[in-house]
C-alpha cells in the first residue's frame, strides 16, 4: 500500500448517542444471522458482497465487519482502506455473539482517554490516533494502527503470527499469516524508511514472530497498560 491516501468524506469516531454504523462483508444463511444479531443492538447495517469497496465509499461505516474473505484479500483490503482509513475491520467468524462483543467494546471505548505509548522515539497517542516517529507524522490506516499499537504495549516481546492474527484481525483470520507479513511490511516502510529513522524498531525473529524494541536501547515503552498478550 502507498503512503498516498484517497481522499474521502469521513464520520467522526464512534458515539454512543447516534447509531453504530456497521458494513457486513459476508454472504449466506451465517451472513444472515449476522445481520440480524447486528441489528438487534440498534445499530445501522448495510450488507455487501464482493462490492464492499464501493458500498463503504458511500455508507461511511463507522466499523467493517467481514464475515469470510473476497476472494482477493490482499487487493479489495488494501483498497478499503484508502478509502477508508480510519475505519476499523473486523474478521470473524460464525459465532454472531463474539462479533457483537467486538463491536459493542469499540462503542463502549469511545471518548475514553487512552494514554500516550512512547518506544524510543516511536509515540502514539491513541486517542487522538496520531503516530510520530522522531517528531515527523506516520500517517497509518486503521489495520496498521492497530497492529502498531498491539506492538507499542508489548515492547521488547516477541509477539508470534497467531497472537497477532488473534489480536489484530480477530479468531476469524484463522492461519492466515501472510496478512501480518503483508501489514508488518507496511509498517516497515512507513515508520522505518518513510519517517527517515532509517533505524529499524520492528524486528523479525525467525520462526517465532515478531518484535518492537526502541531504536535506542536505554529507551523503552514510558507509558501504557500492560501488555496484552494473547494467547496462542
Amino acid at each position: 500500500m502507498g503512503t498516498e491516501q484517497i481522499t474521502a468524506a469521513r464520520r467522526e469516531p464512534l458515539a454512543a448517542t447516534e447509531a453504530v454504523r456497521v458494513l457486513l462483508v459476508a454472504g449466506g444463511g451465517d451472513g444472515r444471522v449476522l445481520g440480524a444479531a447486528l441489528r438487534g443492538e440498534g445499530w445501522c447495517v448495510v450488507s455487501a458482497g464482493a462490492e464492499f469497496v464501493a458500498v463503504a465509499r458511500e455508507f461511511r461505516p463507522d466499523v467493517v465487519v467481514l464475515h469470510g474473505l473476497p476472494a482477493d484479500l490482499r487487493g479489495r483490503l488494501a483498497r478499503l482502506e484508502e478509502v477508508v482509513p480510519e475505519v476499523p475491520v473486523l474478521f470473524v467468524s460464525g459465532d454472531a455473539a463474539r462479533a457483537v462483543a467486538r463491536v459493542r467494546a469499540l462503542v463502549e471505548s469511545a471518548g475514553e482517554r487512552a494514554p500516550l505509548l512512547v518506544v524510543g522515539d516511536l509515540a502514539m497517542d491513541e486517542e487522538a490516533r496520531e503516530v510520530t516517529r522522531g517528531g515527523v507524522p506516520v500517517r497509518l490506516t486503521a489495520t496498521e494502527f492497530e497492529l502498531l499499537r498491539y506492538l507499542m504495549r508489548n515492547p521488547r516481546r516477541v509477539l508470534s503470527k497467531a497472537q497477532i492474527l488473534e489480536r489484530v484481525w480477530g479468531a476469524g483470520a484463522g492461519a492466515r499469516g501472510n496478512l501480518v507479513e503483508l501489514y508488518i511490511s507496511y509498517l516497515r516502510r512507513k515508520i522505518d524508511v518513510g519517517a527517515g529513522s532509517g533505524v529499524p524498531v520492528i524486528h523479525t525473529r525467525r520462526g517465532a514472530g515478531y518484535v518492537l524494541k526502541a531504536a535506542d536501547p536505554g529507551a523503552d515503552a514510558r507509558q501504557g497498560p500492560p501488555p496484552l498478550v494473547s494467547g496462542g
